[in-house]
């Protein structure tokens, strides 16, 4: 609803002080991120546009995040400066906040202010010295918007969040000495064997180029793509998410 409103109906962005806020994803949630941009480049694509709504310029900027400042201090942030995203993706500053603003229209991210918070030393009108608090905007925190967890009810595991592998561990807590190997039954039913589902061509009058999955095929995708997907498995993807977002 807030992309829908004009910008000065929407609500206040927040502004935070302290750290950023922190957003782990593993590579697999970055991947779907990549091929997320690319099916809403597809499906969203005017006449004489290139690439369409997010230029190439868009793109390096979401790699650069993804895979160069996401996750820097091992804590699952991303907080670097324009400057900073500037010279990694190769444009100008302008550049940059132009591509975060279509990002963010494109529903791959959001962000937040981050404040913070010096005082200074100054004269005042009559010559006498006081000092005063002053808040200062020092960059923003970003928080990436895995295409899997708009779904309700579903929670992506991401590896980061268990930093501690169950399978080093014993069922007393002790580490594992070497050569010593536990079966372990999963909390979950293993999921059923069935058939990789077809995929269906591609449909010469879509324009966007993309296949429409049922239901079914649609959930043994994601099953796979949980596990150990393939490149087909991404197009696959990439071609139904574009067709649904025409």
């Amino acid at each position: 609803m807030q992309l829908v409103l004009p910008r000065h109906l929407r609500a206040r962005r927040e502004k935070i002080f302290g750290p950023a806020p922190s957003h782990r994803l593993d590579g697999n949630a970055k991947a779907r991120l990549w091929a997320t941009a690319n099916a809403y480049n597809s499906a969203n694509r005017q006449p004489r546009q290139h690439q369409g709504p997010l230029t190439w310029a868009s793109l390096r900027v979401l790699r650069a995040l993804l895979w160069r400042f996401h996750n820097a201090d091992s804590g699952g942030r991303c907080f670097p400066s324009y400057e900073r995203i500037a010279a990694t993706a190769k444009c100008a500053r302008s550049t940059v906040a132009l591509a975060v603003r279509a990002l963010e229209e494109a529903a791959l991210l959001t962000w937040v202010n981050r404040l913070t918070k010096i005082r200074r030393r100054e004269q005042d009108l009559f010559g006498h010295w006081r000092s005063e608090w002053r808040v200062l905007r020092i960059s923003n925190g970003y928080q990436f918007v895995d295409p899997l967890e708009r779904e309700p009810g579903r929670r992506v595991w991401c590896k980061s969040d268990n930093p501690t592998r169950p399978r080093d561990l014993n069922e007393e807590g002790a580490p594992l000495i070497a050569a010593q190997v536990i079966q372990e039954t999963p909390p979950w039913p293993p999921p059923e064997q069935t058939e990789r589902p077809a995929i269906a061509p591609r449909r010469e009058h879509d324009p966007a180029g993309g296949t429409l999955l049922s239901d079914t095929e649609r959930a043994a995708l994601i099953r796979r793509l949980d596990t150990k997907p393939t490149k087909a498995d991404w197009r696959a993807y990439e071609r139904d998410l574009a067709a649904r977002l025409v």
